[in-house]
């Protein structure tokens, strides 16, 4: 029977990268990596260009154009930053990549069901943790560049502390760009490391709780993220809340923002892409094919329901048909495969107690049994009927 690959987003079972939602656009490819440039870069300049054209005639702001342009170097900076980082895990680790989309904050973490190769635990917190370090780096470097090229007293602990502590992060002149760079590398870091959908956080904090909790089951693996997240949301409420009294009367209060992401978040915790890398990372986890990013393949014949192909010519079909169809087969493949790693999961606790049931039998007999005990002998005794007749009709085909 034909093999398909278990990771792959065509239904067919052909790896296809596709930019995330069709919300991005290529720009080419680096080293065989696919890259993409998300649309929300595109309008968040086209909104800050519109800010600056507004603001540039006030008094005192006739450099502001310059600073901008400065800024948006130094945070287009941190996106290759954060580029070359996954490039390096790329060639010398097992976090593979196909295709990489660089978003506002820099490099998306998709859904990590379409990569081909699912990525291990391990691999996603190198590349979360390799990346913000990176930043923060960067941004400790630029600190040191600024204080001394504008002080004097550099080695005096309060003058970093006043520096860092100066209104506007540096862009009230482009003199003060090193510390421009500082802030907005701490505040690139600081934006990815928040677990929100797309941020390199949420896989790094999923990769945690699989780790931190391997003997339990899926379902509360799910759960026990999702009241992670949760507390995390509350957390920022609380800063927010902190933040609102120490604002006083700022121009522009900071609070607001930190409201709009603790509910962002809280909202986020009931997608489905939580279910995606918990299942992500079992599937790395379980296979060791796929965990050394080989391919990754799972036969019809291990499956509850096989793939059906057509043959012959594929009739026409209308493009929003098509996605549709496509849709459908994507959610029943990967249904297929989350039902084998949970049957694999019962088998593997059930064989683990066997030997527990079978020293009752020999000891006391069947009368001995529970209710609990009865039941995994007539589990197993299904499963191996099962892998029986599977062998019988493999033998079959093979003749």
């Amino acid at each position: 029977m034909p093999a398909f690959d278990v990771d792959s987003q065509s239904p067919g079972g052909s790896f296809e990268p596709q930019p995330a939602d069709n919300w991005s656009m290529p720009l080419g490819a680096i080293a065989g990596i696919r890259l993409y440039i998300s649309y929300s870069v595109f309008i968040a300049l086209a909104v800050l260009t519109g800010l600056v054209a507004m603001v540039q005639g006030r008094e005192g702001n006739s450099d502001l154009p310059l600073v901008t342009l400065t800024a948006v170097t130094i945070w287009f900076f941190g996106w290759g930053v954060q580029l070359l980082v996954h490039l390096c895990l790329h060639y010398w680790t097992d976090a593979k990549s196909e295709s990489i989309t660089i978003g506002v904050l820099g490099v998306e973490a998709a859904n990590p069901l379409y990569r081909r190769y699912p990525w291990t635990a391990v691999a996603n917190l190198m590349a979360a943790c390799f990346s913000l370090t990176a930043l923060v780096i960067f941004g400790a470097a630029c600190l040191a560049v600024h204080m001394l090229t504008r002080t004097d007293g550099y080695a005096d602990a309060t003058l970093w502390l006043r520096e860092l502590a100066t209104p506007g992060l540096g862009l009230d002149a482009v003199a003060n760009c090193y510390l421009t760079a500082a802030w907005l590398f701490w505040i690139q870091a600081a934006c990815q490391a928040y677990p929100l959908p797309k941020n390199l956080g949420r896989g790094a904090l999923a990769s945690v709780v699989v780790l931190l909790a391997a003997d339990a089951d899926d379902s509360l693996q799910l759960r026990l993220l999702r009241r992670l997240l949760q507390f995390v949301s509350l957390i920022t409420v609380v800063i927010a809340m902190a933040t609102l009294i120490a604002d006083g009367d700022v121009n522009l209060p900071r609070w607001p923002i930190l409201l709009l992401l603790a509910v962002a978040l809280w909202v986020s915790t009931r997608k489905s892409d939580l279910h995606d890398w918990i299942t992500s990372v079992h599937i790395a986890g379980a296979d060791p094919i796929s965990a050394h990013f080989d391919v990754t393949e799972l036969r019809e014949s291990d499956l509850d329901a096989p793939v059906t192909r057509p043959s012959g010519v594929k009739p026409k079909r209308t493009p929003w048909i098509s996605e549709m169809i496509d849709s459908v087969r994507m959610r029943q493949k990967r249904k297929r495969v989350r039902a084998a790693m949970r049957r694999e999961h019962e088998e593997a606790s059930d064989a683990a107690r066997l030997d527990q049931v079978l020293q009752i039998v020999s000891e006391h007999g069947t009368e001995g049994l529970s209710a609990e005990d009865r039941a995994l002998l007539m589990r197993v005794s299904k499963n191996l009927q099962r892998h029986r007749q599977s062998h019988a009709d493999g033998e079959t085909d093979s003749r």
